[in-house]
């Protein structure tokens, strides 16, 4: 039946030629068929040439907080492998500004004190005096890691040269970049150029996710590399909000004893005394009352041992000491235990100063 509805062709009829290539044109007036078939020849041509053409040097736009260039770079082993789980993610200078050997340099240490500090005009030296004079009274036992928060690396290095404690990197990305010195986008050096300034390894910065850090309950001896910590991580993981802060890290039982201990406890009627409870892995109590029979004993109770309360009335403890004095009184004079000395000084006063204004 559709056979029918179909004329017959004839034999020596020519073929039906093919319908010529359709084109699209955004132009306002559309191209010739012959002109179009060309322009989408060309098309095809440079897609083809596009595709082989090598790609072009990459741009990084500059970040106050960057990573390395010339990663994945590895350091010596001696650099990282350390079978405590802190101590192996950091990366030390001593004080003459060498790379510290963690094995050889933590091998008697119990105690590991963060000095997270800074200096600027008019700034404070007393601690810095008090953890000089700390740690070379236990110059094996006690190490002190200085956290710099210093605007420059000129005060970074006038901090650490020739000190008697360690410090962290200085290139680990936690500096900020000035906005108004640097063009927002730059150039990828090329390779083997590595500026000064970057950082050689991936160092973890704040907010960043470790992956890594339960890798140490299958390498407890500590010899796999792990992305090592930066200053502005290690400030962002433990809270530290300003500068000077302290952080007492107990190395045998790996334990912080305190996010932000006193400046107190390092002076000397108290120095010998924290350190024989931090160098058992005991936190520092704020007692009143005496050490034999205290009165009040306060601790925190989360992870920081000092005690917020005792931090508390310790700052304010002259002023708790007057408002004690002042209720007390006030409460005698109610009750007609003793005159009203004070109020009776107080409105013979002002009417000795308002008879002298008349």
């Amino acid at each position: 039946m559709a056979d029918s509805l179909q004329p017959p062709q004839s034999p020596s009829a020519p073929a039906p030629t093919s319908p010529s290539p359709k084109s699209v044109s955004f132009d306002d007036t559309p191209l010739p068929a012959a002109t179009a078939a060309a322009a989408t020849t060309a098309s095809g041509t440079a897609a083809s040439s596009s595709a082989t053409a090598p790609r072009p040097q990459p741009k990084r736009r500059r970040s106050s907080l960057k990573q390395g260039l010339t990663m994945p770079y590895v350091p010596p082993k001696a650099l990282y492998s350390h079978p405590d789980p802190l101590l192996r993610r950091l990366r030390l200078r001593d004080g003459f500004g060498k790379d510290v050997d963690l094995e050889r340099e933590f091998r008697d240490t119990k105690l590991v004190l963060f000095f997270f500090g800074a200096t600027w005009r008019g700034s404070s030296r007393e601690p810095f005096d008090l953890l000089t004079t700390f740690a070379r009274k236990h110059p094996h036992q006690c190490k002190v890691v200085y956290v710099s928060v210093d605007q420059t690396e000129a005060a970074f290095e006038a901090n650490t040269r020739q000190k008697p404690w360690l410090a962290m990197e200085w290139n680990d990305g936690s500096n900020m970049s000035p906005p108004d010195d640097v063009p927002e986008e730059e150039e990828v050096p090329p390779a083997g150029s590595t500026p000064t300034s970057a950082p050689l390894e991936p160092f973890l910065l704040a907010g960043d996710p470790d992956l890594e850090e339960e890798v140490h309950v299958q390498d407890p001896a500590g010899s796999l590399y792990l992305r090592p910590y930066s200053r502005v991580y290690l400030a962002d993981k433990w809270t530290i909000l300003g500068v000077p802060n302290l952080v007492a890290y107990h190395v045998p039982s790996r334990k912080v004893l305190t996010y932000h201990a006193r400046w107190e406890l390092l002076k000397d009627h108290k120095a010998d005394a924290t350190w024989a409870k931090w160098s058992r892995g005991e936190k520092v109590e704020m007692t009143i009352g005496g050490a034999a029979a205290p009165l009040f004993r306060w601790t925190k109770c989360t992870t920081d041992g000092d005690g917020i309360l005792a931090d508390f009335v310790h700052a304010l403890r002259w002023s708790l000491g007057l408002a004690v004095v002042a209720s007390a009184y006030a409460i005698a004079v109610r009750t007609g235990y003793m005159d009203d000395v004070v109020g009776d000084l107080s409105t013979k006063l002002t009417t000795n100063w308002l008879s002298s204004r008349q």
